[in-house]
């Protein structure tokens, strides 16, 4: 797994600056798509995907092991969706 240390590595040097100044610019890029999606906003990257927040309904799930019902309440979820771009790339 790739973390944001790794990446900020490769950009860095791709964009001839600094570790630190890429590791901050990928960070707050990330803290940006959370807080627009968290406002209600779709994030839209062209040629990559999109990033969202939606409410998932209210269910009922059922216990594995004594099958009793369970109500589970409705949340929100962080939810991306790739580009076909990207999603059928070989």
């Amino acid at each position: 797994m790739v973390g944001i240390s790794e990446l900020s590595k490769t950009v860095a040097k791709k964009t001839d600056t600094t570790q630190k100044k890429a590791r901050d610019v990928i960070r707050e890029f990330l803290a940006e798509v959370v807080s627009q999606a968290d406002s209600g906003q779709k994030i839209n990257l062209a040629g990559f995907g999109i990033f969202e927040r939606k409410t998932q309904s209210p269910r009922t799930a059922r216990n594995p092991q004594t099958r009793a019902e369970i109500k589970v309440p409705a949340k929100k979820k962080f939810v991306f969706r790739a580009s076909s771009k990207i999603k059928y790339k070989q």
